[in-house]
């Protein structure tokens, strides 16, 4: 199981916090400290309606569509500052060009970086699941249809890179002002699979810097102090397993991550 996706980011904040390339890595911390510290977003479209109070279905549509875009903006909020730490973890790694050259670019290098390192281990726990469920909530969110497409375009990504690759779409259709908001359903309750699909993306480019970082550092014997749960005191492991697993849930003994890794 996953852990929340607040304490996903302020765990992988505290992973970068720990290493002897602190200093180095303070560019990436400070954004996923920023995405781990978000409590709310308010978003109130209601007092800028004139004319709430005079229907009570327009005033049900109202109040629905504010629910949702407050979750959509809340989750767009989270997603953009661990956009925000990706990008500035690949000015550090600076991934090698993809070696076609028709394919190149930040997100494409980034890929082919991981699909190199990957495709002979075993990649994170929990990344095919998440990039599924990115695919099929984007599949039921109006106006996504672009993310469909890039996945069907994918080609030799490799498994490693592709729910990156897709979700580089999501990003693009929010910095070019594409992307749809949530509505209602057709009766004005407050039913869609934008938030999940927001939270579904962010996960995936967590667990992408993860990855990143593990094929950067490669087989670092390296080790950090790090502390499972919040119950837990701190310990030493190895900096590529804490990095491994510090998305998932560990019950009871600590060596059970090892069985789920």
């Amino acid at each position: 199981m996953l852990v929340s996706l607040k304490k996903h980011c302020s765990n992988l904040f505290s992973v970068l916090g720990e290493t002897e390339y602190v200093t180095d890595w303070m560019s990436v911390a400070e954004w996923l400290q920023l995405a781990a510290s978000v409590k709310s977003v308010d978003i109130d479209i209601i007092q800028h309606d004139p004319g709430f109070g005079m229907c009570s279905a327009a005033d049900e549509y109202s109040m629905s569509s504010e629910t949702l875009l407050n979750e959509f903006a809340s989750g767009i909020v989270k997603f953009n500052f661990v956009w925000g730490a990706l990008e500035s973890s690949l000015n550090i790694i600076k991934p090698p060009n993809h070696p076609d050259q028709t394919k190149r670019g930040k997100i494409r290098n980034a890929c082919y970086f991981l699909e190199k390192y990957f495709h002979s281990k075993l990649m994170l726990p929990f990344l095919v699941e998440e990039t599924a469920k990115f695919r099929s909530t984007a599949q039921m969110c109006f106006g996504y249809q672009r993310v469909e497409e890039r996945f069907k375009k994918a080609g030799q990504v490799g498994l490693p890179g592709v729910g990156l690759f897709g979700v580089y779409e999501l990003r693009n259709s929010f910095a070019h002002g594409s992307m749809e908001f949530p509505e209602p359903d057709e009766e004005n309750q407050p039913v869609s699979e934008h938030a999940n699909m927001l939270e579904h993306a962010t996960r995936i480019v967590l667990i992408s810097i993860q990855m990143l970082l593990l094929a950067h550092f490669k087989d670092s014997t390296n080790s950090i102090m790090f502390a499972w749960n919040s119950d837990d005191s701190f310990d030493e492991y190895p900096l590529s397993e804490v990095l491994r697993g510090c998305h998932v849930v560990v019950c009871g003994e600590q060596n059970q991550l090892h069985l789920s890794l």
